[in-house]
């Protein structure tokens, strides 16, 4: 596994590629425009896009100052660890994968020093041995069959109007997006077969996308060879395959030791303090500038500042009191719609999924927990392992993120007990921790998604949506073309440096420092 990843890194590092080639290309951009040092930028936000320009920006010469409202770093990366120190069991609350081909996430790494720590992460369907629990049976990956697929899905196989190479072909599409999407794209999928794909399936010769006489189909060769299918399906469905496609790659990656190491070096590379418990309430869009005010220890804060980018969630900002933005913005703001996400990490004293030949990969279930993840290198020196019990999005998280946290544990303990028993052994969880996206404070949602909540599409570019406000920017995965991904909070945050570098201020930059506080209620917001 580890020669797997190294060699994939070598080749990356040693090649000329797009990824070089693209930072490189972005920075000497971003000089070339750098229209004056010494700006004086307020960065809200220390996820991965605010620290990413961050240092970008120290780069070109400038000031920074980073508002956190949370007391920790990273946003929505976030490796929780079960004890401290080096070597303890971990798990990720937030980012656990990085697509091979997501190129500024792996410069990045490879430039804070990480490059080592790269593993192949095993996913969904990789793992023959993991298990699919579909209509209260369960089921290895490597058993399912025509024969098992007809059991479960009776009225794909008995419409005798099509040939059973379409009816099978349609239960392992539906298998495989089942797996990975939430309800309502589940219902969308549904809607699509009954009404036409079908009819576009019966089309086409599926034979050549059949593995192993019928076990399982190669739904990437079948899109690569008919991408036009996928106009076929609703636009929502559309949209997400695309996540499936990488989700369902061999070609995934992680960082041994935990995601967060990405960030925390970050962090430490950049001169700037991080000032954290600083809750923005206002924004405030001037002609020479922006006002923010903020709470911090029970006190409301005001000041001015020349450059502001934003790098919070719409989701979040969208309960502050804005004032100096044009109508279009603040309707882009209130309107993008944000997924649920729900994980639960159960810290167990043995990877007792391993006596069954799991080492890596995922199960899933179709009651509310979904997906089960297991831990593919051993992270930590004993003999206790993390398993991400359950990872929801959509309606599934919603459904459980309204669980109070103990009732959800008890609830995800028992429904994977349908599929691995041995989770109700007493005391073969040492401990839990979970995280619902939508109730986090300083999120509001897992991630933003390009469609409203009917599933009906709305055209938002995302150029649109990172738009500028005078001298107030924005950045994060909800600006981007990649959402929910690492690498769309970076390309984000790129561009913006580019549009702050190259904006020529009305006014010669003023330092100015932290306002005298207010008592609640002023009048500021």
């Amino acid at each position: 596994m580890f020669n797997y990843v190294a060699n994939k890194t070598n080749k990356y590092l040693e090649s000329k590629s797009a990824l070089k080639i693209n930072l490189k290309t972005k920075r000497q951009e971003c000089k070339d425009a750098n229209y004056q040092q010494n700006k004086r930028i307020t960065i809200l936000g220390a996820g991965i896009a605010g620290l990413v320009a961050a240092y970008e920006l120290e780069r070109l010469g400038h000031q920074i100052d980073i508002m956190e409202g949370s007391p920790r770093i990273g946003g929505r990366v976030w490796t929780h660890r079960f004890g401290r120190g080096s070597g303890v069991p971990y798990g990720e609350l937030g980012a656990m994968r990085i697509p091979h081909n997501h190129e500024y996430v792996l410069d990045y790494i490879h430039e804070m020093g990480l490059s080592h720590k790269l593993c192949k992460f095993v996913t969904m369907f990789e793992e023959h041995n993991a298990r699919l629990r579909i209509r209260g049976k369960v089921f290895r990956v490597r058993d399912v069959s025509e024969m098992v697929l007809q059991t479960c899905y009776q009225g794909l196989f008995q419409d005798e109007r099509y040939n059973e190479n379409t009816r099978l072909f349609a239960a392992w599409f539906k298998t495989i997006v089942d797996a990975i999407s939430c309800g309502e794209l589940r219902e969308c999928l549904e809607q699509d077969l009954s009404s036409h794909l079908m009819d576009e399936l019966e089309k086409i010769d599926l034979q050549p996308f059949f593995n192993e006489q019928g076990k399982s189909i190669d739904i990437h060769a079948f899109i690569k060879t008919y991408p036009n299918f996928r106009e076929k399906c609703s636009t929502a469905l559309d949209l997400f395959l695309g996540d499936i496609l990488v989700e369902t790659s061999h070609d995934l990656f992680q960082l041994q030791g935990g995601m967060d190491q990405l960030t925390d070096s970050l962090a430490t590379a950049i001169k700037a303090p991080i000032r954290y418990n600083q809750e923005v309430v206002a924004l405030k869009v001037l002609d020479n500038g922006v006002e923010v005010s903020w709470l911090e220890s029970g006190r409301l804060y005001t000041r001015h500042c020349d450059y502001v980018l934003c790098t919070i969630p719409f989701s979040v900002l969208r309960r502050m009191n804005l004032s100096g933005f044009d109508d279009n913005k603040l309707t882009t703001i209130h309107n993008t719609v944000y997924w649920a996400a729900t994980k639960v990490l159960f810290h167990c004293a043995r990877p007792f999924w391993e006596k069954d030949g799991i080492f890596g990969g995922a199960s899933f279930s179709d009651e509310g927990i979904r997906q089960i993840y297991y831990p593919s290198i051993k992270n930590n020196s004993s003999e206790e392992s993390v398993l991400l019990a359950s990872y929801t999005i959509g309606n599934d998280a919603e459904n459980l993120g309204m669980m109070p946290e103990c009732d959800r544990n008890v609830y995800v303990q028992n429904a994977l007990s349908k599929i691995h028993p041995e989770i109700q052994t007493e005391g073969i969880i040492f401990n839990a921790a979970s995280i619902a996206w939508s109730n986090y404070k300083w999120s509001a949602g897992g991630c933003s998604v390009p469609w409203n909540h009917d599933m009906s599409y709305e055209h938002r570019h995302y150029q649109d949506i990172a738009k500028s406000q005078k001298t107030l920017f924005f950045a994060g995965e909800h600006c981007s073309r990649l959402p929910a991904w690492m690498e769309g909070s970076i390309e984000s945050a790129l561009q913006a440096v580019y549009d702050i570098a190259i904006h020529k201020p009305l006014t010669p930059a003023i330092c100015v420092g932290k306002a005298a506080p207010k008592k609640l209620g002023i009048a500021t917001h």
